[in-house]
């Protein structure tokens, strides 16, 4: 059963604007060796040692395979493969100092024409078979998490929802309305104590030809990010240190700790001197 939670996008610059989204509130992260546990429940002969063994070489293998150049399809999970963030060189050859683009992985000053090709290497995944969107659809089951009853009873009621960044239903919000305002303000309290702060995007914006974008969010939160204007979940890119973008983009942010997602910080660079520069924002 996948458990949603509700927020409002607070973003008065987007076109969703006061529009209400629902999120998947994540419950735990299961690591490689709590799927063995879970897989040695199965009526299997294998332990648990054997399980998480193989399932460590496989991490292992899988990236020594993508690292040659070779996809991994896992059927009925994943196609995993290795993909390229380019530098965007003007030239393939800079006469003037005799340079030419380079099959490696470096930055690229502003005043280069060309020199490493990559920027950074990225791993992706695509979902093939049982995780395609179409198979997921019909096998997904959804229910509200007690914050988000919570709000629709309020609005049910005619009372302005509140809406929180938290995926955690506290008993005390489900519970909450307007027969008891001190309910409904420990219930705040608690949702307070169970939100994640929004990640921070920063980068040079506008930009004449290339900036360099980094993400920062609370500690032991990791943070995922999406640079197709759509919101992003643990299914995105993983951030894991800074990048760098050559054209107009938007970026969004979230991070998650504890299961828990914060709101969605949104960042749109803008490339040229003329452009009206970036917001930040959560949504």
């Amino acid at each position: 059963m996948i458990e949603l939670y509700i927020t409002k996008n607070n973003n008065d610059k987007s076109a969703s604007f006061g529009k209400f989204y629902p999120r998947v509130r994540y419950k735990q992260t299961m690591n490689i060796h709590d799927m063995a546990v879970h897989m040695a429940e199965h009526n299997t002969p294998f332990s648990e040692g054997t399980i998480e063994g193989i399932l460590r070489d496989f991490v292992k293998c899988t990236r020594e395979q993508t690292l040659m150049g070779n996809t991994v399809k896992v059927d009925n999970l994943a196609i995993f493969k290795v993909s390229c963030i380019g530098n965007g060189s003007i030239k393939l050859y800079d006469a003037d100092n005799d340079k030419v683009i380079t099959a490696s992985i470096g930055e690229m000053k502003k005043t280069d024409k060309t020199g490493p090709a990559v920027q950074s290497l990225k791993l992706l995944a695509q979902a093939t078979g049982d995780y395609t969107r179409e198979e997921l659809n019909k096998d997904g089951r959804l229910a509200w998490t007690d914050q988000a009853q919570a709000m629709i009873a309020e609005a049910k009621g005619s009372l302005t929802p509140t809406p929180s960044p938290t995926g955690e239903g506290s008993q005390s919000g489900s519970n909450s309305g307007s027969q008891n305002s001190g309910n409904s303000g420990n219930s705040g309290s608690q949702n307070q104590q169970n939100s994640v702060a929004a990640p921070t995007i920063s980068g040079v914006n506008p930009f004449e030809e290339t900036s360099q974008v980094s993400i920062s969010g609370p500690d032991g939160a990791t943070i995922y990010y999406s640079e197709n204007g759509d919101d992003p979940d643990s299914n995105d890119t993983l951030y894991t240190q800074p990048f760098t973008i050559d054209e107009t983009t938007t970026i969004k942010a979230i991070a998650i700790k504890d299961g828990v997602s914060s709101q969605v910080t949104t960042k749109v660079f803008t490339k040229g001197t003329g452009g009206s520069g970036g917001f930040e924002t959560g949504s």
